[in-house]
């Protein structure tokens, strides 16, 4: 079994109070993040972490977990309410640390049933453009999450055992998500278009991406 086969086994967990059922959700997400996201793969088309961010962060005392039960009936319009929710927690917190980059909260959603996966998807995509106006990246993580690698269309990144939400600040590699839309291109450049001008951007896909959205919008 490769470590994407694992990152898609969805996880059973106990029919038991909401705190057995909080306390079980997040050793399984903390399983996940060690065993899958905090190390390299073969298919994501690139060297590192699949996800270079969730190590540092917890070194750093600056990945916030929380975990949320009561979802068995979610609305989009309550998805939508509850990563707004979110995104008024991520920017009140006082975090231990200075660096914005390393900043990272994790909404857990043990109980949100299978029917309403999709709903996270669909919640990601209304959102995004208003979560990076402010400056946030929101990714949604689900068992059958289609979400792609930013470095290889064929394999589905963002699987988990559980689903969950998570948030953290804009970051230099975003334009690989932001190039293809005027408006979140306009976000990106506005933070980061000066290290292209200055060529203190070495990685070639993302120098390329970058002129692509210079050239369209």
């Amino acid at each position: 079994m490769t470590l994407h086969d694992e990152a898609a086994t969805v996880a059973v967990l106990p029919p038991a109070s909401p705190a057995s059922v909080t306390e079980a959700a997040e050793a399984v997400v903390q399983e996940w993040l060690r065993d899958y996201v905090s190390r390299p793969h073969e298919e994501l088309g690139r060297d590192g972490d699949v996800c270079p961010f969730v190590e540092p962060a917890e070194r750093a005392g600056t990945l916030m977990m929380h975990t949320r039960t009561g979802l068995t009936g979610a609305s989009g319009g309550e998805l939508r309410s509850l990563v707004r929710e979110m995104a008024r927690t991520f920017r009140t917190t006082h975090w231990p640390r200075s660096n914005p980059t390393m900043y990272a909260y994790v909404l857990i959603l043990p109980d949100l049933p299978q029917p309403q996966w999709s709903e996270l998807d669909r919640t990601q995509a209304l959102l995004k453009a208003e979560l990076a106006e402010g400056g946030l990246m929101l990714g949604q993580f689900h068992p059958e999450c289609p979400e792609p690698a930013a470095r290889n269309p064929r394999f589905p990144v963002s699987r988990s055992p559980v689903p969950l939400l998570a948030m953290r600040n804009m970051a230099l590699h975003d334009v690989l998500f932001l190039h293809n839309d005027s408006r979140l291109f306009a976000e990106y450049q506005h933070r980061f278009g000066g290290r292209y001008e200055r060529g203190a951007v070495a990685d070639p896909l993302l120098r390329s991406s970058y002129e692509a959205g210079s050239a369209v919008h």
